[in-house]
This record gives structure tokens, sequence and C-alpha cells, in this order.
């Protein structure tokens, strides 16, 4: 399944354009864009929302035969996480922009290349991080260190203060702090 990875990359990113919708590469796949690739089993966006471009996105993703699996934070209108699978059990999971910080990461966003061939806006690397230390499970934190070693074998930054700030929003700087305090694994 890793290996149509990329198609399922293109078919959500359509959608998500059908509908009018900026968005950016999360998860996985938006570590492997910048650090070296690793397997991942679906692809994850951040995607800007109303009530009206989610409709659409949702027949986007109904005409490419993709059904709602969950959703979080459902109250009646657009929630804050939806899962989607197809009848290959292909899934794609759409974060949508209701916080400052998600807002800021769209904007922040820059193309780059989640998988070769395929050029997607993809979150930075400050962001990535934020949103792994939020879920903060074992592959997120490998993650992290990735990034960073990633980074710093290309010479490039980590803007820590960014990084802090968000931390201090999600009350989340404990585990900045373990990552930040810990060896690269």
């Amino acid at each position: 399944m890793t290996s149509d990875i990329p198609r399922l990359l293109q078919e959500a990113r359509a959608a998500i354009g059908e509908a009018g919708l900026e968005c950016a590469v999360i998860g996985g796949c938006a570590v492997n864009a910048y650090a070296e690739p690793r397997a991942t089993k679906d692809v994850d966006f951040v995607v800007e929302v109303d009530d009206e471009r989610h409709r659409l996105l949702v027949a986007a993703l109904d005409a490419r035969r993709f059904w709602r699996a969950s959703a979080v934070g459902d109250g009646g209108g657009v929630p804050d996480l939806a899962l989607y699978r197809d009848e290959a059990g292909r899934r794609v999971d759409f974060l949508f922009a209701h916080t400052a910080f998600e807002q800021s990461a769209l904007a922040r966003s820059e193309l780059r290349q989640p998988y070769a061939g395929v050029e997607l806006a993809v979150v930075s690397p400050e962001d990535l991080i934020v949103y792994k230390l939020v879920a903060d499970r074992e592959q997120d934190r490998a993650d992290i260190a990735a990034l960073r070693r990633a980074l710093a074998a290309d010479g490039r930054a980590i803007d820590w203060s960014y990084v802090e700030r968000w931390a201090d929003v999600w009350e989340i700087r404990e585990r900045l702090e373990r990552i930040r305090t810990g060896a690269l694994e």
C-alpha cells in the first residue's frame, strides 16, 4: 500500500483543489519531504475550512469513492479532524484549520516533494515538530529526531522560539524540553 501513497496524495490534493481549499501536507509524508523517507500507510493534510467549501470537499471525496470513517469534534459543523477511507482501505486524514496555530502552519507551508515526483505544499519543519509534539506517540518522537538530524545535516537551523511559542499555547512545553534535551536518536 505504501507504493500507492503518491497517487493517494495526488487524488486527495485534487479533491481539495476542487473544493477551492488551501492545504498543506502534515504527518509522515511531511517528514519524508525533509528527512530520510519512511513508510507510511496514510496521507495527512491540514486544510483551511468553512462550511460551504467543506461540503464541496465531501462531495469531491465522495466522487472519488472515499467515505468518512470517523471524525472528531463533529458538533454539526465542520469537524476538527476527519478520517476518510476508500474501498481499497487507503486512508486520508484531514485536520481542519480551526486554530491560530493551524492557520499559521498553512501560511508558512512551502512547496516540497513528500514523495518523489509529487510536489505539494508541506508544513514547515517547525510546524511539523509542533504537530508531532501534540500527538506525542513513539513514531512522532522518532520523526522529530529524524527531522532534527536531516535539518542539521543540511545546515538548516530550527526556529526554536517559534516552536516554543506554540508549545506554550498547546501546553506541551515539557514534551518539547524532553526532545530538546534528549539525544538525537
